[in-house]
């Protein structure tokens, strides 16, 4: 089982930047809650698993990078990004929490939530544009655009009708292209070689990442989610673990599955949901989606030069895939 604690382990190669880069990134959200709650309340650090930070520094130690530390604020930009991008998903979602916290727009309101998001954007790419790069900058507000995209292609769509490659490429532009982004970015800034094969590693890891979540949005438990869990189910989303039950279960469990949109899920019903995607091996096959992608993601670190940043790479594949949180 993936922990926490292997995450540790992998990350050993760059924990001083990593150290700095958690400064960092609790300074930005600090001060974003700041400018709405009282400064005397206890502000909380932005917490996560700074994977995409701790990718962005492993890319640039796989990429040959002599100053490691010099990438640190570029790496704490991409999950000033993904702060942004989960503020404003819980807005569109109407999320009450976020890593076992209060969502922003629970503290605040959605208006002021969504500004919050637009905040920790601006800053993120103040961030990245130190680097005297226009490359990056393009490839960090491409990102960004490309999550709003995929947000808005899929508003409104019933449960169901999206295709499974159309489920892919929400995956890929809603997380895979901010993991590109933050493992291209410095073989970009270092002039290296190994630009595209880390881009391509990035994207192929970030939609199995994706994928795996999507699963154990079904199949977690809130303690391990910071979540409750099913969320996909009652916000209507159409994800591929959801699409492949959709495909053979019975029309009365799919009258009773498009019944929980928009409900408040009880224990009976998060059960029977867990029930059904084991059932009908739509999260096993999901999964071997997702380490078919894994293997896309393998292939494409062959030509780097062995490191321990080339080999925390690898190990990252099989955290992504055995993970439960």
């Amino acid at each position: 089982m993936a922990t926490l604690n292997t995450l540790k382990r992998i990350y050993e190669p760059i924990q001083p930047q990593l150290l700095e880069v958690r400064a960092l990134v609790d300074s930005i959200w600090r001060d974003a809650l700041k400018l709405v709650r009282v400064p005397s309340v206890d502000i909380p650090g932005a917490g996560g698993k700074l994977l995409r930070p701790a990718l962005c520094l492993l890319s640039a130690g796989a990429a040959g990078a002599a100053n490691l530390p010099h990438f640190s604020r570029l790496a704490a930009a991409y999950e000033g990004l993904h702060l942004a991008s989960l503020a404003h998903d819980d807005v569109i979602d109407h999320a009450m929490l976020r890593r076992g916290n209060n969502s922003l727009n629970v503290l605040w309101n959605n208006h002021a939530a969504v500004l919050g998001g637009d905040y920790l954007v601006a800053r993120s790419v103040e961030m990245i544009a130190e680097y005297d790069c226009c490359a990056v900058v393009a490839k960090a507000v491409r990102s960004v655009r490309r999550m709003a995209e995929c947000e808005l292609f899929f508003f409104g769509r019933p449960p169901g009708e999206a295709a499974p490659e159309e489920c892919l490429q929400l995956a890929e532009g809603k997380t895979a292209s901010l993991f590109a982004a933050a493992c291209s970015a410095p073989a970009t800034i270092l002039a290296s070689s190994h630009e595209s094969a880390l881009w391509q590693f990035g994207n192929s890891l970030g939609v199995a990442f994706q994928i795996v979540d999507d699963i154990l949005d079904l199949t977690g438990t809130a303690d391990e989610l910071g979540k409750p869990s099913c969320g996909d189910i009652s916000e209507g989303k159409s994800t591929l673990p959801v699409l492949y039950m959709r495909k053979v279960i019975s029309q009365t469990d799919k009258t009773r599955l498009d019944a929980l949109q928009g409900a408040t899920l009880s224990a009976d019903d998060r059960q029977w949901v867990l029930d059904m995607v084991i059932q009908t091996g739509a999260a096993s096959r999901a999964r071997a989606v997702a380490k078919s992608y894994a293997d896309q993601a393998q292939a494409s670190l062959a030509s780097i030069p062995k490191s321990p940043y080339h080999a925390a790479l690898q190990s990252l594949m099989g955290f992504v895939l055995e993970r439960h949180t």
